[in-house]
């Protein structure tokens, strides 16, 4: 046959199903118009001078790694819904004369030209919009948009390979759905429903079992990272579970319900449990998609949401001063005096004020505050409490410093034995440390909540700080307390509060950094000691990167599950008015009057549809400790701040869903009308 044949028989044939291709066109268009965008973000010269323009592009290549995979898996999944309504007319093409492999050629040519379309009009909106997309993200970051926006060629290049590689997969599948099946099971393939579910009652078992295990896992983790770790475990288990539940647990309730013979044979009950029972078998597996799609959306929107309206919370919190200076060096108090003089002359180049600067030695490490005890790597008593629990959900730093430091800060005078310690701590934690003795024969002298050291400028400092006698009752007290003791770190440490221009006040944190380290350099006996310098304003630069990067991100993939959710309601919708329009015509026919028969298909559609919803609400809720307890390790505490935004993401699309219910539903009657 002449090629301009198979190109006319695709063209034809787009052209007639126009309601089915039309949105999964659109579908391609937003898929490769997001890609190419987070790809030319990736790449473009524009964000190199962006503050942590390296951090933020590394974002971008881990979304655009993920986005690839979730691109093809979507693509392909609703090509697969498409090819299934045609079944039928591949059929009638063999019964025609047309051989398997001239059907191949006309759906090889189908996908050819609605790939190429679809990917120009992707590329075309892309370029449209990316620079708008570059400028929000300037904006987000809030930094002045001189950078110049360019696309790449790798954009280009990416794009067009990712696709391709969709439509050869596509291509593949369609072709072996047509070689494997003769043209009778072609005729019946669109109403051949999915297989009977064999093994009901055991899938639905093994469906609440997973369940209720996510769910367990997701409400005892105790720390973040216990939560990070197990998040994806998490999430296996709920997919795996809303799959075998809406395969089989659906099937066991409506089998149930027709075993009860008083209830089943009454007229609505009857006409509604079969119904339901055949959308159920037919719908299962898009409906789950449905529902792990929605859930997708909610936890994105809802933890990109927390994060970014959060993120001033985290940067305070993670800076309780405005400026941490350490010296990894016992400073003696002549050299205390230099620092605080060469801190105070950076400040005056740059023109700004100090409000507030202290100074004291410290050695800090990090422990476990397990049932009331400092516990310590290494410890005996660690690997007896700590076996089963998550250490990670107990990490506390412990600052041990002499007493005339804290008196010389604080100007409280107190007196100290030997073997005494204070310990200064919050209410919460001074709780868990009443009665407490330290290494092998320290005492707990005094537990002090309110004091400078644990009042910060910006936030509470999370830190346990332990104030022995003197330097070396401090020293004696670290041998007994770390088996290693070399590898925690002893520092002077000067702590400043800072007021005046944002930009003078980044000018003057490194200025100050640079001196500090030529201070160390020339005071050193051998190499220059390590120093750092940790400040608010450097610390807010990187976290506007980082968390407005995690917010387009988190747009992006927003964008796509909802795009891809929508699609599958569309089809599922399209798909029921088919497989309705015979049903609506015998229930009329065995004597049901229209008002009855639009009132049952309504109910069915409703709970179908709306099935889904709720079991995406009740998996977001049931998730919401381990979101928590993720943001928490992004230092997000605000625990009201996080569940305000799943509830509003919860409520936001709900809303969506129906009003995308409502559209897709009059396609959904205006198939099935009967007159």
């Amino acid at each position: 046959m002449a090629k301009s044949f198979y190109l006319r028989m695709a063209a034809t044939n787009l052209k007639r199903d126009i309601r089915m291709y039309v949105p999964y066109a659109i579908s391609y268009i937003i898929f490769a118009a997001i890609y190419f965008m987070v790809i030319t973000l990736m790449t473009t010269d524009g964000l190199k001078n962006v503050p942590s323009g390296g951090t933020l592009q590394a974002l971008f290549t881990f979304g655009m790694i993920v986005m690839s995979l979730l691109t093809v898996i979507f693509l392909v999944y609703i090509n697969s819904f498409l090819i299934k309504r045609r079944k039928k007319e591949f059929g009638l093409y063999g019964i025609l004369g047309l051989e398997k492999r001239h059907v191949g050629r006309i759906i090889f040519d189908e996908n050819l030209i609605l790939s190429i379309l679809s990917l120009v009009f992707g590329l075309l909106s892309g370029c449209v919009f990316g620079n708008l997309i570059f400028l929000l993200l300037l904006h987000t970051l809030r930094v002045s948009p001189d950078s110049r926006f360019s696309i790449p060629w790798q954009a280009f290049v990416f794009t067009a390979v990712l696709f391709a590689v969709v439509f050869l997969i596509n291509t593949a599948f369609n072709f072996i759905q047509v070689r494997l099946a003769n043209p009778i099971d072609l005729l019946k393939g669109e109403h051949m429903g999915e297989k009977k579910v064999r093994f009901i009652l055991i899938k639905t078992i093994a469906g609440v079992i997973l369940l209720i295990t996510a769910y367990y896992m997701a409400n005892t983790v105790t720390s973040g990272v216990a939560a990070i770790s197990k998040f994806f475990l998490a999430v296996l288990l709920v997919i795996a579970a809303t799959y075998l539940l809406f395969q089989a647990g659906s099937q066991f309730v409506l089998k149930r319900l027709k075993a009860r013979k008083k209830f089943y044979y009454k007229a609505n009950n009857f006409i509604a449990i079969s119904g339901m029972f055949q959308r159920m078998k037919q719908n299962a597996a898009g409906l789950a998609t449905i529902c792990i799609l929605s859930t997708m959306v909610l936890v994105t929107v809802s933890t990109c949401g927390a994060l970014y309206l959060g993120q001033e919370d985290i940067i305070r919190s993670m800076n309780p001063n405005d400026v941490e200076i350490a010296l990894q060096e016992f400073l003696s108090q002549e050299q205390v005096n230099k620092v605080t003089d060469q801190i105070k002359e950076e400040a005056k180049k740059n023109s700004v004020a100090i409000e507030d600067m202290y100074s004291y030695h410290s050695f800090s490490s990090m422990v476990f505050l397990i049932n009331g005890k400092l516990l310590t790597y290494g410890s005996k008593e660690l690997d007896k409490g700590g076996s089963g629990i998550d250490i990670y959900g107990f990490t506390q730093n412990i600052q041990i410093l002499p007493l005339s430091d804290y008196t010389a800060v604080t100007g409280d005078k107190k007196t100290l034995k030997e073997n005494e310690v204070i310990l200064l701590a919050d209410d919460k934690t001074a709780k868990k440390l009443q009665g407490n003795k330290l290494g092998d024969d320290f005492t707990v002298k005094d537990i002090i909540t309110d004091s400078k050291f644990l009042q910060g400028k910006n936030a509470k400092v999370d830190d346990i700080f332990i104030v022995t006698a003197e330097e070396k009752s401090g020293t004696k007290l670290v041998g007994q307390m770390f088996s290693n003791p070399v590898d925690n770190v002893y520092a002077s440490r000067f702590i400043v509060n800072m007021e005046g221009n944002e930009d003078k006040l980044l000018d003057f944190c490194q200025t100050t950094k640079a001196a500090i380290a030529q201070f160390a350099a020339g005071n050193s006996k051998g190499d220059a000691y390590s120093t750092s310098i940790k400040s608010i304003y450097i610390n807010r630069l990187d976290g506007y990167s980082i968390y407005g990067g995690l917010l387009f991100l988190g747009i992006f993939f927003t964008i796509m599950f909802a795009a891809a959710t929508v699609l599958i309601i569309y089809f599922k919708q399209v798909s029921e008015g088919y497989d309705d329009r015979g049903r609506y015509v015998i229930l009329q026919k065995v004597g049901m009057e229209d008002t009855e028969v639009k009132k049952t298909i309504n109910r069915q559609i409703l709970l179908v549809f709306f099935l889904p919803l709720a079991a995406a609400i009740l998996h977001v809720m049931a998730a919401k400790h381990m979101i928590l307890k993720m943001l928490e390790a992004f230092s997000l505490t605000n625990v009201s701040l996080t569940t305000w935004c799943i509830l509003i993401s919860c409520l936001v699309f709900t809303l969506v869903y129906i009003i995308v219910f409502r559209l897709t539903a009059k396609i959904y009657y205006k198939i099935i009308k009967f007159n």
